[in-house]
């Protein structure tokens, strides 16, 4: 048994920027010109919460897979910041979309949220489950950030894909996720709750930590291609998490993957976290359409931790 993918669905806050050249975050020179390259972002305004754009997200995802909403067994969902606490925004997903008899969980990997939720849903297609809704929706631009100039280097946005449970392999061909703790102060945001202080996202300055978490996506991309006996020449597309174009650059050089078979939508949206890769699916299968069933996608990003994550994709 395995997972095919069906549909996606995107919401995108109304409000457009434009990127400014202008970044400073808290690691200094080093984090700041690998953070660039944005040219547009979306910013969500006070009423355009994560369980709002999730909730648009995922009915734009039901819509276009012409499904019951009441078929689906299983919602996996991620907020990054989060409006609740507790219990977490995927049941005020859930509880709009007027699913009330579906299993729920939040699976909170960061920015890696969307290909752990991908594994955790093809482990379940060996249950009796059979679709699942996954959303992952991002709120940071001023929860993460406030006033400080990182505007062109992220933005807001919800993006959202359901799966159907099929005989055979499916869609997810493999999956590799690992976590090194030893990079645990790469970028990290403390609890509010916790300090009694507002809090913003954190950078490390350790130029060692900085160059090992970019170094270990590509590293562990390449280690999946090498399990399945597989080259860049295999791959159709490569589709990653979107930190930044110096970024996005030096994955597909560490891994020997020419940079035009990279899909990304960083220069639209900016870097939406866990949204960015369905963002990007949807982007490349029904906006500009590029992406035909049949492809070999490589998926490659990696949650604060550090905890990469490769997958491999038959779509």
């Amino acid at each position: 048994m395995g997972i095919q993918i069906v549909s996606t669905g995107v919401y995108l806050p109304e409000q457009m920027m434009s990127a400014s050249s202008d970044i400073e975050t808290s690691g200094g020179k080093e984090i700041d010109e690998l953070f660039t390259g944005g040219e547009n972002y979306r910013v969500a305004s006070e009423l355009e919460t994560n369980t709002y754009m999730g909730t648009r997200a995922a009915q734009q995802a039901i819509d276009n897979a012409g499904i019951d909403p009441n078929s689906i067994d299983v919602a996996l969902g991620y907020s990054f910041i989060p409006d609740y606490a507790g219990p977490r925004d995927i049941y005020g997903i859930i509880k709009n979309l007027g699913l009330n008899n579906v299993m729920a969980w939040t699976l909170d990997v960061t920015c890696a949220s969307f290909m752990s939720h991908m594994h955790l849903a093809n482990l379940l297609s060996h249950t009796d489950k059979k679709r699942i809704l996954m959303v992952e929706s991002t709120n940071w631009v001023k929860r993460g950030f406030g006033d400080k100039p990182i505007s062109n280097a992220v933005g807001d946005g919800a993006g959202a894909v359901i799966v159907d449970v099929v005989d055979g392999q499916g869609s997810l061909i493999d999956i590799r996720e690992s976590s090194n703790a030893s990079l645990f102060d790469f970028i990290s945001m403390k609890e509010t709750v916790a300090t009694g202080e507002r809090e913003y996202i954190t950078f490390t300055k350790s130029n060692r930590v900085i160059h090992k978490s970019i170094s270990i996506v590509a590293e562990n991309a390449l280690a999946l291609l090498d399990k399945n006996n597989l080259t860049a020449n295999d791959i159709t597309w490569s589709i990653s998490h979107q930190p930044g174009v110096a970024v996005i650059k030096k994955w597909h050089q560490i891994a020997g993957i020419p940079l035009e078979k990279n899909l990304n939508t960083y220069s639209l949206y900016g870097n939406v976290s866990a949204a960015n890769i369905p963002i990007t699916l949807n982007h490349y299968t029904q906006v500009e359409p590029k992406i035909k069933r049949g492809d070999l996608i490589l998926m490659m990003t990696a949650g604060s931790g550090v905890h990469p994550v490769a997958g491999l994709i038959k779509y």
